[in-house]
């Protein structure tokens, strides 16, 4: 196994492999889950405030989630000419 050197041209290939999957998938999972805590908030007629603040933590949640689970399959993903490894010393 060869040990490359890291670059700024492959810092922002792997800075770009993460950002727009987590955007994506966070844009698209938030979609999700603000329309269903939206319906819920109509159905039990709950107070705009107790929304917002529900709607604050679960997005907060949510983005952690997405972007843990982004990075964990950027670990197992081969790059052009290269793949992330995790090495104990």
């Amino acid at each position: 196994m060869e040990r490359i050197e890291p670059t700024r041209a492959l810092a922002l290939k792997v800075w770009w492999a993460f950002m727009w999957r987590a955007v994506v998938f966070a844009l698209l999972s938030g979609f999700v889950v603000g329309l269903v805590v939206g319906l819920f908030s109509v159905l039990l007629k709950l107070a705009p405030e107790s929304v917002s603040t529900l709607s604050g933590i679960l997005g907060l949640v949510l983005g952690a989630a997405v972007s843990i689970e982004v990075m964990y399959r950027l670990l197992g993903k081969k790059f052009d000419g290269f793949e992330i490894a995790l090495i104990r010393e």
